[in-house]
């Protein structure tokens, strides 16, 4: 599903998702670049899944007052700190994908692998 996009934002965009696409066709990974994007995504997602969620769970105890004596709270304190980090972690998943399905669309590149399966 694609959202609509007013056409005088998208002539604005225009610029800048032609020099990203140029950048998505033509980016090789090395070993030292991946390595960087790997330490950049890993501290994103540690800050993602890891520390607001602990942080939620303490400003729950502490200045809410969702103590462990009423049972509801803590079920709702838990559910939110479960429904981040799943959304979250999703949200990695597919991004991840959609980029590279896009740059593989702008490199020109076919799929490996039918749908259907087996041979024509």
């Amino acid at each position: 599903m694609k959202l609509p996009i007013p056409k005088s934002v998208r002539r604005r965009l225009e610029p800048h998702k032609e020099r990203a696409d140029g950048f998505l066709r033509s980016w090789e990974w090395t070993w030292t670049s991946a390595f960087a994007a790997a330490i950049v995504i890993s501290f994103i997602a540690l800050t993602t899944l890891v520390v607001i969620p602990s942080w939620f769970l303490f400003f729950a105890n502490q200045t809410l007052g969702w103590s462990t004596a009423d049972r509801f709270l803590v079920v709702v304190r838990d559910s939110i700190a479960l429904g981040w980090i799943t959304v979250w972690s999703a949200a990695f998943v597919i991004t991840a994908y959609k980029v590279q399905v896009y740059r593989r669309r702008l490199r020109g590149e076919r799929q490996a692998e039918r749908y259907s399966g087996g041979y024509r």
